[in-house]
Order: structure tokens, then C-alpha cells, then sequence
């Protein structure tokens, strides 16, 4: 890509000191150890780190300029804004020449079901021949083409989003799926995507570690509604898509947009499920919608994927698919990775992989292999390290009322005491009577709890791995370790052979 002068990048953005020269940039960088010469720095304060901290280094390292909050040193030029986080989604959309003007945009935001429907999105549109991207927390799909999202977030940082966007244009594609998540849009690396349809799964007890209160967690959320309502005019009419079911509806409502497509399951609604029915192949799913009655045959186990595939319906009405594209997308689509994922090397009992790891999604996980469990019903989950505490003893007591046994494990300890954690879930067990050795077990390692619940399992018996998912690591202090859960899960069955 050729240069473009600093002037033209900060344009329109809020510049409270510019440096006496206008240099050419070649690049922009965030990180100052993939930094090139001729790259404009942008000092972004992290978790672990402030960028500030690196502003002369890279400008000593071949930075043409930085963009800081705060001047650091004597070192020119840097331009000084009030928000890098702010000035780098700005900035990012602007060096790829603004490539969201150019597609159809859908956002998906929620606590459980974001990635699944993102992806039945996507499928159902390219199924109607509408060229579309997508980039979920499992994947980022080109169309066909699939590539794994090994960055462990959900959400890629502002400039990678641009520079996916960019690719998704120059391509040919016309439609681009965002799993957007609440980090993505507090943290504003979204701003500068212009959003044509905002869709919403639930609001559930997440990520309060980072938001605080469930109160500013929803207002994270309901931001995608407002990027949305004032986003570039691109012909299609501005629209949120709001679960009727779920409590978070009364809040997103009032949001100001020009227009709202609502479904449910049990409240009335504008796609409304009249019938959920569970079968050996999947669910059968009966729904009225805006254009007419909708009858789908899904090859997805769980109910919850009967509201995320109305939630992908409405969107299909807002962006002007016919109900039988509709159909033949949603019918067509056969799940994601790490979501209730078999794993059957012919054994008598069944293991299922799945990503659950908040208490509700536990819950739904959990209650639906229930009937379905001839035997004992085994789970096997933990909880992420330096993340939201007050889940654990919660996951815990929701394991001992719905489960017959239970093993507590590493999830992502990261910097935490991974016992502790362990230790947190199994004080929420024994509050409802759970005694350790008789219906749960501690076992930090997850390749040995796994081995562990299945060398417990016996016919007819469901082991619930949870959790992990897609995952392709487990973070462990500040380093990741490699991991595969359907891996783990066959060499565990497979050593009950030897």
C-alpha cells in the first residue's frame, strides 16, 4: 500500500497538538515489536502494558510519528489526541480507505450464541448468493474459505478488523458478519465500522471483572445499536434485532434506530416460534415471521438454537432475503466447532464438547443432555483465571443440581492460583450438599480430569466437556500451552482399551 501523508489520517479526528512536519506514513502499528520503519505508532494502554511506555523507542526504532494522549520525551513528532484506543479505530478505517462503506455490515452481539449465529448468518447469506465474509471468535471465513482465529479474541483489535474488512472488499464479497463483543466495543475497536444491522442473543452475568457492573455491561452492548443508527447510509434501513425473551429487551428497546425486528421463543414477537421440537436429527422449529410462516428442519442440537436461528431469520428479513433463502440457508447449516460437538469413537457413553462457560450457558447445556441421559450425567469444566469471580461458586451449585458427578479443572488460570478457582466452584457444589470423592473432583490438570470422567462413565452415561470449545490453547500464567479438546477427549476413550 502506498503513503499517505499524517494530516490526511487524523482528519476529522479531535488533534489537541500536531507536530511541525507532515511526514509520509507507510503503516500503522500498536505494537511496537512488529513496528516498521515508516509506521505510525499509536500508544494504546493494555492490561499488562501501556504503549506509552514504547513511544521513543519506536520512534528511535524508524516510527515516522506516534499518537499519544500524553507527549513522552522530547522525541517529534507526535500528535496528541484525547484517546488512542479512539484515534486507532479512526485511523485503522481510514488507511484501508473505509472498506465497511462498501459492504452490508451485521453485527452480533450477546452473552451465549454469538459465534453460532454469526455463522449461520454468514452461511444463510452465501447459501442465497450473497457474496459474505465473517469473523467470529472460531473463525474468519472469506466466503468458502475458512481460517482459524487463533488470537483468543472474540473481537480482533481495530486495525486487524479494518484490514479484514479491506480483504472481505477487495475480494468481492458484499456482506461482512462481526461477532461483536462487549471488549470490542467498550474498548472501541469498532469504531469506524459502519454497522448496518445490530443483532442481540441474550445479556447474561459476563465479563464483570472488566465492565464492573452488569448495568455498564449492557450499555457496552447496546453501543453496537447506537454505531449502527449513525453509520454511513448504504441503502438498507438501519435495524437492531432484539430477543423478545430475554430481560435485556426492556433496556435495548429504547435505543433510537430506525427500525426493530424482534423474535422469541415464548414472548409474542415479529418472528415468533410456535412450536420447539427436539429430534434424533436436530429441531424441528415452526415460526410466523413478517413473511409469512417459517417451518425449519436444523440440524443443531440444543433448544437455544432454535432463538438463535430466528435471530439469524430476522436478520435475513432486514438485509431482503426471501423466506425460502431463509430456509435453505438456516436448514443447510450443520453447527460450529466446540459446540455441542460428539465425540463417538464407538464407546457405550456419550461425550460432548462445548463451549459453555458462563453459568447460564452451563445451565442450558446441561438441562438439555439431561432427559436425553439414559445414565449418569458426568461435567467436567473450570473457570478462566483473572475474569469474572463471582460466576465460580455459581457454576459450582448449578454442576451439583443438574449433574450426577462433576470434575473441576483448568479452564485459563492465567495468573490466578488455579486450585483457588477450583476451589471457589467447589464451595458453590458443597452449598447444596456435594461432597468432594463422592459426586466431584479436583484435578487442576484437564488432560487427567478428562481421563478421569471418562474412566468413571459406564453405558448409557453423558460426559459434558465445557468450557474450552474451539480452543486451540489454555493460558496458563502469561504463557499458552497447546490444547485440543477433541484430541484430549479421544485419547482418554482410546486408554480405556490399552
Amino acid at each position: 500500500m502506498t503513503g499517505i501523508k499524517l494530516s490526511r489520517l487524523v482528519e476529522g479526528m479531535t488533534v489537541l497538538e500536531a507536530p511541525p512536519t507532515d511526514p509520509e506514513v507507510t503503516g500503522l502499528c500498536y505494537d511496537s515489536r512488529r513496528l516498521k520503519a515508516g509506521d505510525c505508532f499509536v500508544a494504546i494502554p493494555g492490561t499488562h502494558t501501556d504503549g506509552h511506555r514504547y513511544v521513543e523507542t519506536a520512534l528511535r526504532d524508524g516510527a515516522v510519528a506516534a499518537v499519544v494522549t500524553r507527549r513522552v520525551g522530547t522525541a517529534w513528532p507526535q500528535v496528541v489526541v484525547p484517546d488512542t484506543r479512539q484515534a486507532l479505530g479512526l485511523m485503522s478505517s481510514t488507511w484501508y480507505r473505509h472498506p465497511s462503506r462498501d459492504l452490508v455490515v451485521i453485527g452480533v452481539t450477546g452473552t451465549d450464541g454469538k459465534t453460532t449465529t454469526t455463522t449461520m448468518i454468514q452461511q444463510m447469506l452465501l447459501a442465497a448468493s450473497r457474496p459474505a465474509g465473517s469473523m467470529s471468535t472460531v473463525d474468519i471465513r472469506y466466503g468458502d474459505n475458512v481460517d482459524l482465529n487463533d488470537s483468543r479474541q472474540t473481537t480482533l483489535e481495530a486495525l486487524e478488523i479494518q484490514e479484514q474488512l479491506a480483504r472481505m472488499r477487495d475480494s468481492g464479497l458484499k456482506y461482512a458478519v462481526i461477532e461483536t463483543s462487549s471488549h470490542g466495543l467498550a474498548l472501541q475497536r469498532v469504531l469506524g465500522v459502519h454497522y448496518d444491522v445490530a443483532a442481540f442473543t441474550n445479556i447474561a452475568h459476563e465479563h464483570l471483572d472488566f465492565h464492573k457492573t452488569i448495568e455498564a455491561y449492557q450499555e457496552a452492548k447496546a453501543r453496537l445499536i447506537d454505531l449502527t443508527a449513525g453509520s454511513a447510509a448504504k441503502g438498507i434501513t438501519k435495524t437492531a434485532v432484539l430477543n423478545r425473551d430475554d430481560p435485556s429487551y426492556a433496556y435495548l428497546v429504547n435505543r433510537a434506530i430506525a427500525r426493530q425486528i424482534t423474535y422469541g421463543v415464548q414472548m409474542d414477537a415479529d418472528l415468533k416460534a410456535a412450536k420447539v421440537e427436539a429430534t434424533a436429527d436436530g429441531l424441528h422449529l415452526e415460526a410466523s415471521t413478517p413473511l409469512g410462516p417459517l417451518s425449519l428442519r436444523l440440524k443443531l442440537s440444543g433448544r437455544w438454537n432454535a432463538a438463535n436461528a430466528l435471530a439469524a431469520a430476522a436478520t435475513g428479513v432486514a438485509v431482503g432475503l426471501t423466506l425460502d433463502e431463509i430456509r435453505n440457508g438456516l436448514e443447510g447449516f450443520s453447527g460450529v466447532s466446540g459446540r455441542m460437538e460428539r465425540v463417538d469413537l464407538g464407546q457405550p457413553f456419550n461425550v460432548i464438547i462445548d463451549y459453555a462457560h458462563t453459568p447460564q450457558s452451563l445451565e442450558k447445556v446441561l438441562r438439555e443432555l439431561r432427559p436425553i441421559t439414559k445414565g449418569k450425567l458426568i461435567a467436567v469444566f473450570g473457570s478462566a483465571g483473572d475474569r469474572d469471580r463471582e460466576k465460580r461458586p455459581w457454576m459450582g451449585e448449578i454442576a451439583a443440581r443438574l449433574s450426577d458427578y462433576a470434575v473441576f479443572t483448568n479452564e485459563d488460570p492465567r495468573e490466578e492460583d488455579a486450585m483457588a478457582i477450583l476451589n471457589q466452584i467447589a464451595a458453590g457444589a458443597e452449598e447444596v450438599g456435594w461432597k468432594e470423592g463422592e459426586q466431584y473432583a479436583r484435578i487442576e490438570d484437564r488432560r487427567q480430569g478428562i481421563a478421569h470422567a471418562v474412566r468413571r462413565a459406564g453405558p448409557g452415561d453423558t460426559i459434558l466437556l465445557a468450557g474450552k470449545g474451539h480452543e486451540r490453547s489454555i493460558l496458563i500464567g502469561r504463557g499458552k500451552e497447546p490444547w485440543d479438546e477433541r484430541a484430549a477427549a479421544e485419547g482418554a476413550i482410546r486408554g480405556l482399551r490399552v
